[in-house]
């Protein structure tokens, strides 16, 4: 029976109700979820990719067998009686073999008649299929159990079209935009990673640049400052207070902190202000000096734009492990929106010829944000949530584009997820979030995601404008990347013991010598 295949046979034949997009049919085997099988139609052979394998036995009906013993008994006789189980396959039909061919995609209007033979796509009419070249595809690793054919992606519409990366903690979401950066640095491209937990502090790729986050508190409104001082939200009085001591003339004072100062003192030391006013200076002046001793790195007044961190072609890991949720949001609102001004103007001059030495980033800019369920949550209106929405929208006619990467979806704002036109989904094992990538989602069908807690860590179901149609694939390897791996605890526990032990050995030494 296993030669089958290489002998030209069927794995199964078709059953019940066939669509031109979907049918069900019984196999001799049981089939694995992501396999590519192929049918004979009416209007040519057809490719489609297996959904969802149940394996029924009639004899081991939980129905019918009531005790341990009589389910000993049942499957002694199932085991002898080869009609007895039963192995079926929905499958999703992706295209007709003859055009996937040659790059395009085109679903059969007819659906394949029950009783229609149902092979194994052969390894090389896959390799025919996803062996696509040109200069905008980059290989990410080999389809899931095929490792001789390779996967890629479309490198221009992650650049246009925006990608999510959605997986539980551990299954390789860091290491497949660690990759999707390698590939980005080898075309030469330009990459802002937003590093809010120091998963990317060791990456080490060929142009590629680590960045502290900071940010130039003249450059910013008053109550993105007061965010910055991680001044409370709820805070009226103190942020009204920080919003009359902000005045243009400390925003262009040599000395800004000492400005700033000032003209707070005078808040609290004008007679005509209530009291409580001028408590309230006294306490944001406190607050002010607070933020200065804990994030002095971070709100820097003197390096002039925080853009000009930044380079363009490469890769621009953007550190955010000293900032707090608040601040790190600040920060990410305001590159974002200064990056897609930046291009609006690269636009604007280079449709006039002028774009030369008057914008940073000449070419399309890819933003990558981890956690992105924080700081583009559903529930809550955020200005970063405010700048992400508008670029999934309007990006790509300025050549801006999101990777947003999260392992809780059913908490990241719909909206922006219904914008990405790719998605990488790895293992992901809560009801909740599976069942929102759904409705969030068009590309995502119910029984894929279905078959999500069953993925492996590395292993990826890939949807969307970035591939030639669906693919379960296992994501290569990045060993330039070594952070995300869990810490060994027990490690370094043991190096810290034999550190102890060896101080105490030295100390004893040291005290029994005769001086």
């Amino acid at each position: 029976m296993e030669n089958r295949a290489s002998e030209g046979l069927p794995l199964g034949i078709i059953v019940g109700e066939a669509r031109p997009h979907l049918f069900v049919f019984l196999a001799w085997r049981n089939v694995r979820v992501g396999e590519y099988v192929a049918v004979e139609a009416q209007e040519g052979r057809s490719l489609g990719l297996v959904e969802e394998s149940v394996v029924t036995s009639r004899l081991m009906d939980p129905d019918v067998v009531k005790s341990f013993q009589s389910a000993v008994e049942a499957k002694e006789v199932a085991s002898k009686n080869p009609r007895d189980k039963a192995y079926s396959a929905s499958v999703k039909v992706v295209g007709l073999l003859d055009e996937l061919k040659k790059g395009r995609v085109l679903v059969p209007s007819l659906p394949p008649e029950p009783g229609s033979a149902v092979f194994e796509a052969s390894e090389g009419e896959l390799l025919s299929v996803f062996s696509v070249v040109g200069k905008e595809w980059t290989r990410v690793g080999c389809i899931l159990r095929q490792p001789r054919v390779q996967a890629s992606v479309n490198l221009n519409k992650v650049a246009a079209r925006h990608l999510a990366i959605l997986a539980a903690t551990g299954s390789g979401k860091s290491n497949l935009l660690a990759l999707l950066a390698k590939r980005t640095s080898e075309a030469y491209g330009t990459m802002v990673i937003f590093d809010y937990q120091g998963e990317y502090a060791t990456l080490k790729l060929d142009r590629l640049v680590h960045v502290q986050a900071k940010l130039n508190p003249r450059l910013l409104e008053a109550e993105r400052f007061a965010d910055l001082l991680d001044m409370r939200e709820n805070a009226e009085r103190q942020r009204g207070v920080l919003r009359r001591a902000f005045t243009q003339e400390v925003r262009e004072a040599k000395g800004f902190w000492d400005a700033l100062h000032g003209e707070l003192d005078l808040i609290a030391n004008d007679g005509k202000a209530d009291s409580q006013e001028r408590r309230v200076a006294r306490r944001v002046s406190e607050i002010v000096d607070r933020a200065r001793m804990r994030k002095g790195e971070v709100i820097d007044p003197d390096i002039g734009d925080p853009l000009d961190q930044l380079k363009a072609n490469h890769i621009n890991v953007l550190n955010m492990l000293e900032l707090s949720e608040r601040q790190a949001a600040v920060a990410m609102d305001y590159f974002m929106e200064e990056i897609l001004e930046d291009r609006k103007k690269a636009r604007r001059y280079g449709l006039e010829g002028k774009a030369e030495g008057r914008v940073r980033f000449q070419s399309p800019v890819i933003i990558a944000m981890e956690e992105a369920h924080t700081f583009l949550p559903a529930d809550e209106e955020t200005d970063a949530k405010r700048i992400a929405s508008k670029i999934a929208r309007e990006g790509r006619k300025f050549g801006v584009s999101l990777i947003v990467v999260s392992q809780r979806p059913s908490r990241l704002h719909q909206d922006v997820l219904s914008q990405m036109g790719s998605l990488a989904i790895m293992r992901i094992t809560q009801p909740k979030d599976q069942k929102y990538i759904v409705e969030s989602s068009e590309l995502a069908s119910e029984k894929l995601i279905e078959y999500l807690p069953s993925l492996n860590v590395g292993e990826a179901v890939l949807l969307g404008q970035w591939v030639t149609l669906p693919m379960m694939v296992k994501i290569e390897q990045v060993p330039e990347k070594l952070m995300g791996m869990d810490i060994d605890a027990v490690g370094e526990w043991l190096r810290d013991k034999e550190a102890v032990e060896g101080n105490l050995e030295d100390t004893s030494e040291l005290m029994g010598r005769k001086w």
